[in-house]
């Protein structure tokens, strides 16, 4: 019998789709960054780690996307990474980097004029966003925010799916953001969901151009969800929404990742398909080439 379920199982793999999920890209969006204090004596930074698994040099642009604000022009750093090196960039929005202060998102892509074939331009991404211990401790606490690939938003065909939200007003607060990968304004709508699927609130993002928003979540919801889709923007939009649950007392936060998918989408929007879309990217502001070097953790 065990034998049995066994062949099931694997037959069951064998017949899923694959997805982007894991997969490395050549463009990629982290939807969150920080530089900028917060509740309870807290200080957030972001680390960016940026690896290249080529046999050879890797030209890389990173530009933050301020909250906020319409980002067509921004801040914009060059790096060149050599054959398998990894680039550490430490608190990537402080003095040695953007020497920016605020929230915002970051786009990581190689640049749109370098040729590339198959998959020699990709390459991956990753971050952190922590504060010190806000106690006086020799420790720090934070979350991984998980970079997205370019591919994996969520556009006129798909929603966004979040779960396991808590947002109590007491033990836990939510914090819920939308970035955009889009050259036009956008307008995203959230649903907020209880356990058993109703709908007890609606929010909407409004982001200009490469926007960014961040915001807590208004209202109370213990176990829930938050579905997000567009409602507004040009048919090429996409937009990477995700959640934070942050802990009231120590200000520890967790990550929620927002999952796109065409679920529900059919019945929703009438049977809308995923495009092919060339990927806009902002205009540099500001230039700076980044030297990569073997770094230690500070």
């Amino acid at each position: 019998m065990i034998r049995g379920l066994l062949f099931s199982a694997l037959a069951l793999l064998v017949m899923l789709p694959t997805t982007a999920w894991g997969q490395l890209s050549s463009a990629w969006i982290v939807p969150a960054a920080a530089h900028t204090a917060g509740v309870n004596s807290t200080f957030w930074m972001t680390d960016l780690s940026i690896h290249n698994p080529q046999n050879a040099e890797l030209p890389v642009v990173v530009q933050f996307l301020a909250s906020g604000a319409d980002n067509m022009s921004v801040p914009t750093l060059d790096l060149t990474l050599g054959s398998w090196q990894t680039a550490n960039l430490w608190d990537v929005l402080g003095p040695d980097y953007f020497s920016e202060s605020g929230t915002g998102a970051l786009l990581v892509y190689v640049p749109l004029e370098v040729a590339c074939s198959e998959d020699l331009c990709d390459f991956l991404v990753t971050s952190r966003t922590y504060t010190l211990d806000p106690a006086g401790g020799v420790g720090e606490f934070g979350q991984a925010v998980p970079a997205i690939t370019v591919i994996e938003g969520v556009d006129w065909a798909s929603f966004g799916y979040g779960a396991g939200v808590l947002n109590d007003g007491n033990a836990f607060r939510c914090n819920a953001g939308v970035a955009s990968w889009s050259s036009s304004p956008t307008v995203v709508q959230m649903d907020v969901q209880d356990g058993d699927g109703a709908i007890l609130d609606t929010e909407v993002f409004e982001l200009p151009a490469f926007g960014h928003v961040q915001r807590r979540v208004r209202q109370p919801v213990t176990g829930g969800s938050l579905v997000f889709y567009l409602v507004e923007g040009p048919d090429d939009a996409v937009v990477y929404p995700y959640a934070s649950v942050v802990d009231q007392d120590t200000g520890d936060p967790t990550f929620v990742p927002v999952r796109w998918s065409t679920v529900g989408v059919t019945a929703k929007r009438g049977g809308a398909s995923r495009i092919d879309r060339e990927t806009p990217v902002p205009r540099a502001s500001s230039r700076r080439a980044v030297a990569v070097t073997r770094s230690e953790r500070r």
